[in-house]
C-alpha cells in the first residue's frame, strides 16, 4: 500500500485529475526518539481517521518499527512498545480488540535509510476498508466540491476520475479559451471562476444530484454577483446566467468562498455585468475598484480629483506631512508674462508642449513636512492621478508632468502621457494616469499638429545696445517667445530681430534684457508696447531706441506694468 497522511483519505489535495480509486486505506505515526508514547497530534490523526471511515472499517493491522541506533534487542521491545501505545489507544476511542493485530519489527525495514531517521520511528497503520459507494470531498486549496455518493447512478464515485480547478489569474483564465462575455455579447468579470467534470473512461457523466461547491473568491465581494456557467461556442467559453444569486462570501480560516449548490459540469462562476462600455481591462476579476477615499495613500480635492500616493514618494511619512490635492482651472501655478519677463524665459522653456496641449487645468498635490516646509515629490516614483470622468471634458486626455526648476518656476515637460491603460471599473467613474511622483500635472488634450506660429514678417531693431535678449509676448494669449537675431547676407545683424506676425499687432508688448559681455554688472531692460515705437513702413522695422531702456542692479529690479 501507498503511504499517505490521514487527512488526505477524502480530500483529493492534487491539482488536476483525482479519482476515487485513489483514496488511500494506510498511514504511519511518528514517535520521539527512544519514546513510545503517542503524540497528541497523532491522537489526532487517528480520531479524524476513524470520524472519516465510520462504519466501513474492517479490520486493522498495526505495525511498530525503530531506526537504527540502539541495539536489535532493545530496538525489537521499543517497537513493540510503540505499536501497543497505538493499539490501547484505538481500543480507547472505541475501535473493537477482535479488528485489530498488533505486530513489531524493530530495525528491521529501515524504509527511511539507514543513519537516525527520525521516520523510521514509527508505527504502519493498514485498514481494510467496505469497498462501497462513498461521499467524496475534493479539494484544492480553498476550493471544495463535495460529491455525495449516488450523484452519478449507477457509477461509484470510487471509479468516477474527478477534475477540477478554480482560477485566479487573466493568464489562467486565458488559457482556458474563456470570453468574458455573457451570451449576448455584454461584458462581464468574475469574482470567482472553478471548473468540475465527471468522467468515466474518457466519458463525461450527467449529475443526478446537486453538488456542494465552495469557490474560492478573487477580490472583496459586491453587490450584484450572480452565478453564471460556461457555455462551450466552438472551443470559446461564454456565459449564462443561472439566475441564482452566489450569495454572500463566507470566511473560513484564511480561505473566502461562495458555498452554493448546483449540477456543475463545466465552468461556474460569480459574475457580474461590468458598469460600463468604457470598461476595457483585460483582467477578469475586474481590476481596480473604485478609490477608497479613507485609505491611508489617498489624497483628493474638493473637485474630485484623487492622488494614490506610494510609500517613499517623499522624505516623511505622509500621515506626518500636510498632503492636499488641488484643482487648478485658472492654471495658478503657470508663468504669466510679467513671471517669463521676470525669469527671463519664453513659453517654451516652462511649458514646451504649449502648442501641441490644449489644456483646461493644473492638478497639483502640495505637501509640506512636518515642519511647513514644502517637499517635491521623487520624480522616480510612481503616482496615480484619478480624475472624475464627468468633469474631463477632453475626448483624448492626456496627463503632462511638471517640476520646480532651480530658478523656482515649474516647468511642464514635453513627454505626452497617455490615459493610464484600462484598469477596470475604475475607469467607469475616473480617468486614470499613472505617472511620475513630482506632484504636478497639467490635464488637457494633445494636437498632433498644432498650428504652425506666425512668419517673421517685421524686424525690431534696437539702437546702440547689441546682443540684447529680446522676449514677445501677446496679452491676449500670453505666449511668449524669444525673437532671434536677422540674418542678412549671411551675417547675424546684433541688433536686429524677428518679429512675427500676429492677428493684432497692438497685443504685442516686447521686452529688452541686455547684459553687458564683459560687465555683468551693467544691466538695462525696456518694456513697450510694440505699436508705440517708431515703424518705418518701407523696411516693415520697429526702432527701439537706447532712451528707452532703464539702467537696473538685478533684474528682480524691473519695473514691469505693460505684462499686467
Amino acid at each position: 500500500m501507498k503511504k499517505l497522511y490521514l487527512s488526505c483519505l477524502l480530500m483529493l489535495l492534487s491539482f488536476g485529475m483525482a479519482s476515487a480509486q485513489d483514496l488511500q486505506d494506510s498511514f504511519e505515526l511518528y514517535f520521539e526518539f527512544n519514546r513510545a508514547i503517542l503524540k497528541q497530534e497523532s491522537k489526532t490523526q487517528i480520531d479524524s481517521f476513524l470520524e472519516a471511515t465510520k462504519g466501513r472499517r474492517l479490520g486493522v493491522r498495526i505495525a511498530g518499527y525503530t531506526c537504527d541506533i540502539g541495539t536489535e534487542n532493545y530496538n525489537m521491545g521499543l517497537s513493540e512498545r510503540r505499536a501497543e501505545s497505538a493499539f490501547e489507544y484505538l481500543k480507547e476511542v472505541g475501535e473493537p480488540e477482535d479488528k485489530m493485530e498488533l505486530f513489531f519489527y524493530g530495525e528491521k525495514d529501515l524504509k527511511y535509510g539507514q543513519g537516525g531517521v527520525a521516520e523510521n520511528r514509527r508505527v504502519y497503520f493498514l485498514f481494510s476498508l467496505e469497498d462501497d459507494d462513498r461521499d467524496t470531498l475534493l479539494q484544492k486549496g480553498c476550493l471544495e466540491v463535495f460529491v455525495e455518493k449516488g450523484t452519478f447512478k449507477p457509477k461509484k464515485n470510487k471509479d468516477i476520475t474527478f477534475t477540477y480547478k478554480s482560477l485566479s489569474s487573466a493568464r489562467e483564465v486565458a488559457q482556458a479559451g474563456i470570453k468574458m462575455e455573457d451570451e449576448n455579447g455584454k461584458g462581464v468579470y468574475a469574482n470567482a471562476i472553478a471548473y468540475f467534470d465527471a468522467k468515466v473512461d474518457g466519458n463525461a457523466l450527467e449529475a443526478g444530484k446537486t453538488l456542494k461547491v465552495k469557490m474560492p473568491a478573487v477580490g472583496e465581494d459586491a453587490e450584484g454577483f450572480m452565478l453564471y456557467t460556461g457555455v462551450d461556442n466552438g472551443g470559446t467559453i461564454t456565459w449564462k446566467s443561472t439566475g441564482k444569486p452566489c450569495g454572500s462570501l463566507v470566511k473560513e480560516g484564511d480561505c473566502s468562498t461562495y458555498n452554493f449548490e448546483m449540477e456543475v459540469n463545466g465552468y461556474c462562476g460569480c459574475l457580474k455585468p461590468r458598469a460600463c462600455e468604457e470598461d476595457c481591462s483585460e483582467d477578469p476579476f475586474g481590476g481596480e475598484r473604485l478609490p477608497n477615499l479613507e485609505a491611508a495613500d489617498i489624497r483628493y480635492s474638493s473637485e474630485g480629483s484623487v492622488a494614490q500616493i506610494k510609500d517613499g514618494t517623499y522624505t516623511q511619512d505622509i500621515a506626518n506631512m500636510d498632503v492636499q490635492v488641488v484643482d487648478e482651472p485658472n492654471k495658478e501655478s503657470d508663468c504669466d508674462i510679467c513671471e517669463q519677463f521676470q525669469y527671463g524665459i519664453a513659453t517654451e522653456d516652462w511649458f514646451p508642449a504649449y502648442a501641441n496641449m490644449n489644456d483646461s487645468k493644473n492638478v497639483i498635490v502640495k505637501a509640506k513636512n512636518s515642519a511647513g516646509e514644502a517637499q517635491q515629490g521623487d520624480g522616480n516614483r510612481g503616482m496615480r492621478i484619478m480624475l472624475p470622468r464627468d468633469k474631463v471634458t477632453e475626448t483624448n486626455p492626456v496627463l503632462l508632468t511638471g517640476r520646480l526648476t532651480k530658478q523656482g518656476y515649474m516647468k511642464w515637460e514635453t513627454s505626452k502621457y497617455e490615459q493610464a491603460t484600462c484598469l477596470g471599473p475604475i475607469n467607469c467613474d475616473y480617468v486614470v494616469f499613472d505617472v511620475p511622483a513630482t506632484g504636478n500635472y497639467k490635464l488637457g488634450e494633445w494636437n498632433e499638429n498644432p498650428d504652425a506660429p506666425g512668419e517673421d514678417t517685421y524686424v525690431l531693431k534696437t539702437r546702440v545696445l547689441r546682443n540684447s535678449t529680446i522676449l514677445v509676448a501677446n496679452k491676449k494669449t500670453g505666449y511668449v517667445y524669444r525673437a532671434k537675431n536677422v540674418t542678412r547676407k549671411g551675417k547675424t545683424r546684433t541688433k536686429e530681430y524677428h518679429i512675427r506676425q500676429d492677428d493684432n499687432m497692438d497685443d504685442i508688448i516686447i521686452l529688452q534684457r541686455y547684459q553687458h559681455k564683459k560687465k555683468a554688472q551693467k544691466k538695462r531692460y525696456a518694456e513697450v508696447k510694440l505699436t508705440d515705437l517708431k515703424y518705418k513702413k518701407k523696411k516693415k522695422m520697429y526702432v527701439l531706441r537706447k532712451r528707452t531702456s532703464k539702467k537696473i542692479k538685478e533684474w528682480d529690479e524691473m519695473d514691469l506694468n505693460l505684462c499686467k
